[in-house]
């Protein structure tokens, strides 16, 4: 509840309104981009006055003089999330730094745990009817402002008024009005690197016509965004908006219809970009800013269908735990809003969860995806809590999968330089079978045959490749054929599928080879219906070609869809010669490889040999 009475809010100098602001209290400064610096300069030039004061706030990206070790006597910082600009005074042990999930920290203000002295805030110029905005940062500072004991106001033409019926704030809610127009901070987006656009185009297909979005700042964000240009009907719950956002909102992919919380409008907390971000905001109604409590709480995110969550790590362990806040025991940023995002998240109808990061760090020096993470790591986010971890390498999925299945999907998508090490310590630990394999190559060329998905009939089969994760599906789909189908794919009666069989099954050079699965669903869980692949010899001339389609599939074309790719690869990679293989009752196998172009070449029994020499079409 707000315990400040209205009053009569005065315009006098900062110096005059900082004169107002008591020893060994509390000060709060406005957050990101709205950082109210020439309250923050007028604080510091009169810092001899102060004693003991805790200056505390979210990051910002302007001047932070009071954590110079020269002015500890008047001030120690207290960061909730902590900024290049504080960041070595924290390493110092010179400042402080509260981790906090970002819905919690209004709360801090209102219930008296960390009572507001003073609030240093920026505001846009009154409006007629006696209000101001809070312009691009909400966030936490409307609830310091409501709880301080003084309210003091940089009064900024060029703050933007932003909307929403929590972005505005009454005049007789601040004690002193300080004008001074100055260039509010910025961030201009950079251009995204080859890691992030890998990075942004495997996200871009985990998001639907129609998904919710949260994502934060810098190069992966804004190389994710980059690739939505094909999607529509998109919506925003965010607590950061980034220019990333621009282009999809001017193009219309943003439209916020089909969220079903807040639709029309999209929802955000502060901003952090380029001035060309800012003027978009400016008197724009349908981008509303509410508190961080709001658009934070995982129960309010939950109410949208489809949120998908974005969010960065510094490292992944392999079984799951994400270090987000810290380089082994040196603090780096904060909790900020990620586990609220990703509960949220995981909870939303229809919702997934992201976890995207650099394969390595320090210029492929250092991987990021760890056995252990480093001494003194922070968990940020738990094992239980991740959903899905992209890196440029591929796409992990752990909800609900086993450790051994996590950590091979983990180390699989780690960088090639890495592998070995981290499948060794997998086997140390007895995470993962001892005969346990990687393959060499994973993001071989032949990967672009493989399709997206494709309707057949009645039935939508989406693609993908096989990967060693996959055993556990693999023999799903085993288990799935009759008899008849064992006998007619593996030329002989087999009751089981051990992992031995399993793992050669799932374990593709995609630099020679190519295996193409299809699923039901494109759910991460969904069960594999088809199979089509070819191995090729060691000098690369010949391959052997495989198909298996289930049971209830057939008949659909699926195979022959199949088999046409399978084709197209091998010319295209120069393969002079692609052999098959069939019972002699199997007619379907053998009119399918007649169609293309194969030729029985020897019999041995019940089992036929086909080659196919040179391009040919059915």
């Amino acid at each position: 509840m707000n315990r400040r009475q209205p009053r009569e809010a005065a315009w006098v100098e900062a110096a005059e309104a900082i004169s107002r602001i008591e020893r060994g209290k509390r000060i709060f400064v406005g957050s990101g981009c709205a950082e109210p610096q020439h309250l923050v300069k007028a604080l510091i030039q009169d810092a001899d006055r102060f004693r003991d004061n805790e200056i505390v706030h979210l990051l910002t990206l302007g001047i932070a003089p009071y954590a110079d070790a020269r002015y500890q006597r008047s001030f120690r910082h207290n960061a909730f999330f902590i900024g290049p600009n504080v960041r070595k005074s924290v390493a110092r042990g010179e400042s402080d730094y509260t981790p906090i999930f970002l819905s919690e920290i209004p709360e801090l203000f209102r219930s008296g745990h960390s009572p507001i002295h003073a609030a240093l805030i920026q505001v846009s110029p009154p409006e007629p009817d006696g209000t101001v905005t809070l312009g691009i940062s909400v966030d936490i500072v409307r609830e310091a402002v409501l709880h301080a004991d003084i309210v003091i106001a940089q009064v900024n033409a060029r703050m933007p008024r932003t909307r929403g019926p929590h972005a505005s704030l009454p005049l007789d809610q601040i004690d002193f009005l300080v004008g001074c127009d100055e260039p509010l901070c910025v961030l201009p987006p950079g251009e995204p690197d080859a890691i992030s656009t890998r990075i942004g185009q495997r996200v871009a297909r985990l998001i639907k016509d129609g998904d919710t979005l949260q994502l934060g700042i810098g190069a992966i964000p804004n190389a994710i965004l980059k690739e939505l240009s094909d999607k529509n009907d998109l919506g925003i719950h965010t607590e950061m908006f980034s220019d990333g956002f621009i282009e999809l909102y001017r193009n219309g992919n943003i439209t916020n219809a089909r969220k079903g919380f807040h639709d029309g409008v999209s929802l955000t907390s502060f901003v952090i970009g380029s001035r060309a971000l800012y003027d978009l905001m400016d008197d724009n109604e349908e981008v509303h800013f509410y508190p961080s409590d709001y658009v934070n709480d995982p129960f309010n995110i939950a109410q949208n269908r489809n949120m998908v969550s974005v969010n960065s790590a510094i490292e992944v362990d392999l079984t799951g735990q994400v270090c987000a806040d810290s380089m082994g025991s040196n603090f780096f940023s904060g909790i900020g809003g990620q586990v609220d995002f990703v509960r949220g998240a995981r909870r939303s109808p229809g919702g997934r969860s992201i976890i995207a990061l650099p394969s390595t760090a320090k210029g492929g020096a250092v991987s990021r995806i760890v056995p252990s993470l480093r001494e003194g790591a922070g968990v940020v986010t738990s094992r239980g809590d991740v959903e899905y971890v992209v890196t440029e390498y591929g796409m992990a999925y752990l909800h609900g999968m086993t450790v051994r299945e996590r950590s091979v999907a983990l180390a699989q998508i780690a960088h090639p330089d890495f592998r070995e090490g981290l499948l060794d310590a997998l086997k140390r630990r007895h995470y993962v079978y001892l005969d346990q394999q990687l393959p060499k190559n994973d993001d071989g060329p032949l990967k672009k045959y493989i399709p997206v998905k494709k309707e057949f009939g009645d039935r939508e089969v989406y693609f993908r490749d096989l990967k060693p994760s996959d055993e556990r599906f693999i023999k799903s789909f085993f288990y799935s054929h009759s008899e008849e189908t064992i006998h007619q794919r593996y030329y002989r009666k087999l009751t089981e599928m051990p992992h031995e069989m399993a793992q050669r099954a799932v374990l593709v050079d995609y630099e020679k080879d190519l295996a193409m699965a299809g699923f039901d669903s494109d759910k991460p869980f969904a069960s594999i219906v088809c199979v089509g692949r070819y191995f090729a010899d060691k000098k690369g001339g010949q391959a052997a070609v495989a198909i298996v389609v289930k049971e209830s599939y057939r008949t659909r074309g699926i195979a022959t869809f199949l088999m046409g790719k399978l084709v197209e690869a091998a010319d295209a990679r120069g393969i002079a010669t692609l052999r098959a293989f069939a019972l002699v009752r199997n007619h379907a196998m053998i009119d399918l490889l007649g169609r293309f172009g194969f030729e029985q070449v020897e019999s041995d029994g019940d089992l036929l040999t086909f080659a196919r020499r040179g391009p040919a079409t059915p």
